[in-house]
């Protein structure tokens, strides 16, 4: 009668930050605990749609620390952007070969942003590879991705974490993974320009963009999760991994596994199955019982019982 109930996992965007994710996924999966959807945001995406084609999180773990991610950027000098990603999609395509969304074994959604049409596109058919790399485009960094017409970049510009495409399609749980989870630092008042140079090294433009992107994805997603479109939130502090990072995926690797281990008996509790809801749900769905009503006659409670064969 009591139906397991349906997890949906949604994998936020954070560049490197994102191994982490691998983590999470090695603690639910040795827990037992089932995954029935999958969402991903930029690297999120990335984690999930390799994920969803072979769910075997150990594997993931020892094929991503065997790439060399250092070459992985093909910088370009566009006025589309200052990386191609050609290197990513042949990553890509070594990994997932030619596999469409129907061919997962995990049904995978993968969000993108359309700047021409200023609405967000989510992905559930076709290649995989395209959807990905349409999803990790980061403004201004990578060149953007065409696709029907559509020009997309980074589904995190929008969704940072895509919860509510996983409630649409019945996930009974949603359990979001942030690894943008930031803490910043009180506003310094009254401060004072003065007409000299410190000399401080002043960072180049690309990891002042990635670090000012990681700012702004941080408050949104801290913004987007409050309002409660999760059931349970992993919320992942990767502050010492920037989201250029990539040369740090164990780092990140094992601060996911580390965080999801904390948070492993909430998730069950969460899980569980709530009996008495669930009966009077029943009750209600097929004696046609009001199960807010305090005056419930006894008698069609105990029918109700055998009929259920509680």
């Amino acid at each position: 009668m009591f139906k397991r109930k349906k997890i949906g996992l949604a994998l936020g965007s954070g560049g490197a930050k994102g191994f982490a994710h691998i983590g999470v996924l090695k603690v639910l999966e040795k827990n037992k605990i089932p995954i029935d959807f999958i969402s991903g945001t930029s690297m999120g995406a990335l984690i999930g749609g390799l994920y969803c084609k072979n769910p075997d999180a150990k594997k993931l773990e020892k094929d991503i620390l065997k790439k060399d991610f250092k070459k992985i950027l093909d910088y370009t000098l566009s006025k589309t952007g200052l990386v191609k990603g050609n290197k990513i999609h042949d990553l890509l395509k070594d990994e997932l070969g030619n596999i469409e969304f129907k061919e997962l074994k995990i049904p995978l959604y993968v969000t993108s942003f359309d700047i021409g049409n200023n609405r967000e596109v989510i992905f559930h058919k076709g290649s995989v590879i395209k959807a990905i790399r349409a999803s990790i485009s980061i403004p201004g960094l990578f060149i953007p991705v065409e696709n029907k017409k559509r020009i997309l970049v980074d589904g995190g510009v929008i969704d940072p974490i895509p919860t509510e495409i996983l409630r649409r399609n019945k996930a009974d749980i949603v359990i979001a993974v942030n690894v943008n989870s930031m803490r910043l630092k009180n506003p310094v008042l009254n401060e004072e320009a003065v007409n000299r140079n410190d000399y401080k090294k002043i960072p180049s433009m690309i990891r002042s963009a990635s670090r000012s992107m990681q700012v702004i994805i941080s408050e949104s997603s801290k913004y987007d999760l409050d309002d409660k479109k999760a059931d349970f939130i992993i919320n992942i502090n990767t502050e010492k991994i920037g989201t250029l990072d990539f040369t740090k995926a164990k780092e990140a690797i094992k601060l996911g596994e580390n965080t999801a281990k904390r948070h492993l008996r909430d998730i069950d509790d969460l899980r569980a199955p709530n009996i008495f809801k669930e009966f009077l749900n029943e009750l209600k769905k097929n004696l046609n019982v009001n199960v807010l009503d305090n005056n419930i006659d006894m008698k069609i409670i105990n029918k109700s019982l055998k009929k259920l064969k509680i």
